[in-house]
């Protein structure tokens, strides 16, 4: 009999832990004394605790044990996760969380895992404990609550918006619509939503707004037309509407926009053949857009040619402009739109009498012509346009461009002496010397030491030591590099490496050396090699330096560089 009874336990015992594995449960069982009766074979991909704990008969407080040594501490509140847990009091807490007839609870193991803990005390005293794997379904919760928090950020974001905007579905029901929308119909968003456009306008507008979406839907092609629209206050507005398809073409939406350019359209005359007729004096002003100097130099130049004919304002005026040039003509297009000029542009002789033919046969005059000295056949232009005429020349503003380009960015000089200017390399990032023979003398600059180190350690040590002696420096990672920032800030004393990428310490010091010779001066420059083999040493004296020193580099010996080449003939100088 005891044999059949063992028999019927492994048999129970086994199809127990089966269906624990199919249904990814680990799972405890306790008798009334809280002995263990059975442990699935799941509960070590929960608990990384030994099999040997894991045996029948282990008492409830070992199993705890093992599990609070293996450095899981589940149960305890989030605001005292911080501190930390007596062994003996957690489990003690976790006893009595066992002896209650249900608990359940969702705990955090490690990084990206949760586990579900369900106790059950049955009537007989023994203990069900199941531990389930519920990482997915509180990802899945956490991404719906982010999916959430994203949706109605967004909705606030349209709501706010000055501008109506419509999201219609595959039937052009309305599904989406902002503030600025349901104002001009003067409905709520709930009257709006689940209705289509034949709900809300007249048949004839509705059948034109109808089409327009069906094609936008069935094509993929956007739309744009200017729109003048009259709310149901009595109020008139200007949009430019704008029609999108999104998604896939089988499961697709249409994006409505309605930009509100009310402010800028002429009232009295309001629409033409279909378009906006704007007010003739608005000015946009400029926005904080990617700027690009040298563009802007020749837009100024160019400007400067014809403005001295007193044609500032031509708000309103017709221009025509005459180049054959692309980057000409986008240059003065731009200026002259900006200015709020009616202007176009021609980029031939043959085009510019076909433009005026048809100009003096519809009636339109011109006010001013714009024209490009190099284009072929210019002058016959000038002389036959009868309308005033301004010449620009762009291939004569590069003697002025480079003057132009650093204006803005000029400094005054107030401390140097007067026998004595100094050139822009001083104060500016690059500079041009057109006469290399006539230029002076260049005085120190802002700072005493430039280091050309590549290894972010050695600049790092370069820079500890300079700056624990009080002395100005700067760091080049590369010869390249070191060449400029020597134009830049003529230092006192350069610690050149010689192995650097893009050019090595030896080049960069020979174009010092060249550059030296033209101003007058010289730097003490030292050698900062791994190497100390005479061929090396000799090889930096023969590019122009004037000692070395070897890696690794210590206080002391930075210091009595400095003494030597800088503080030195300071004080010499001072006296």
């Amino acid at each position: 009999m005891n044999d059949g009874a063992s028999v019927d336990a492994d048999i129970q015992s086994g199809m127990f832990d089966a269906a624990c594995d199919l249904l990814g449960v680990g799972a405890f069982v306790y008798d009334k004394n809280d002995c263990l009766v059975f442990a699935s074979r799941q509960i070590q991909r929960f608990l990384p605790i030994s099999a040997d704990v894991l045996r029948p008969g282990a008492r409830l407080r070992d199993v705890l044990g093992a599990v609070f040594d293996a450095g899981i501490r589940y149960g305890i509140p989030p605001e005292d996760r911080h501190k930390t847990v007596n062994r003996e009091d957690w489990i003690s807490a976790r006893i009595s969380a066992h002896w209650r007839e249900q608990h359940d609870m969702v705990e955090r193991l490690g990084k990206d895992r949760w586990v579900h803990f369900r106790k059950r005390r049955l009537p007989n005293g023994y203990n069900v404990s199941t531990l389930t794997d519920v990482s997915d379904q509180r990802k899945q919760e956490e991404q719906w609550r982010a999916d959430q928090v994203r949706v109605a950020l967004t909705e606030q974001v349209l709501d706010t918006l000055p501008h109506p905007l419509i999201i219609k579905d595959r039937n052009l029901a309305y599904v989406a619509v902002n503030r600025a929308f349901c104002a001009i119909h003067g409905l709520e968003e709930e009257a709006i939503l689940g209705r289509t456009v034949w709900d809300l306008v007249d048949g004839e507008n509705s059948a034109r707004i109808d089409e327009s979406d069906r094609s936008v839907l069935e094509t993929g092609i956007p739309f744009r037309c200017e729109e003048h629209i009259v709310g149901v206050d009595g109020r008139h507005f200007y949009v430019v509407t704008r029609k999108y398809r999104i998604g896939t073409p089988d499961n697709s939406m249409l994006v409505t926009l309605m930009d509100d350019v009310t402010q800028i359209v002429d009232p009295k005359h309001g629409m033409a053949a279909n378009r906006f007729k704007l007010r003739v004096r608005t000015q946009f002003q400029k926005a904080e857009n990617c700027f690009d100097p040298v563009r802007e130099t020749e837009e100024r130049l160019l400007l400067q040619q014809w403005n001295s004919g007193g044609d500032a304002d031509l708000a309103g005026k017709r221009v025509l402009v005459g180049t054959a040039t692309r980057r000409t003509e986008d240059l003065l297009i731009g200026q002259l739109r900006v200015r709020s000029a009616d202007c176009c542009a021609v980029r031939s002789l043959d085009e510019f009498w076909a433009f005026l033919e048809v100009a003096n046969r519809s009636g339109v005059g011109l006010d001013l012509i714009v024209v490009d000295e190099t284009m072929d056949g210019y002058a016959a232009i000038v002389e036959a346009s009868g309308v005033p005429v301004r010449v620009i020349a762009p291939d004569r503003i590069g003697t002025d461009f480079f003057r132009a380009l650093v204006e803005p960015h000029e400094v005054m000089v107030e401390d140097l002496p007067t026998d004595i200017a100094a050139p822009s390399a001083l104060f500016d990032d690059w500079y041009i010397a057109t006469d290399p023979e006539a230029m002076v003398p260049i005085v120190h600059g802002d700072i005493e030491v430039l280091v050309a180190e590549d290894n972010q350690i050695n600049q790092f040590v370069f820079s500890q030591i300079l700056e624990g002696m009080g002395v100005s420096h700067r760091i080049a990672e590369n010869g390249e590099e070191a060449v400029a920032l020597w134009h830049k800030h003529q230092p006192r004393l350069v610690l050149m490496d010689i192995s650097m990428p893009v050019k090595n310490g030896l080049d960069a010091t020979v174009e010092i050396r060249e550059a030296e010779r033209v101003f007058g001066i010289r730097t003490p420059i030292v050698a900062v090699t791994a190497q100390a083999l005479n061929v090396d040493m000799q090889n930096c004296l023969d590019a122009g330096m004037d000692d070395y020193i070897t890696k690794p580099v210590s206080p002391d010996m930075i210091e009595s560089i400095y003494n030597r080449f800088v503080a030195q003939k300071r004080d010499r100088n001072a006296a």
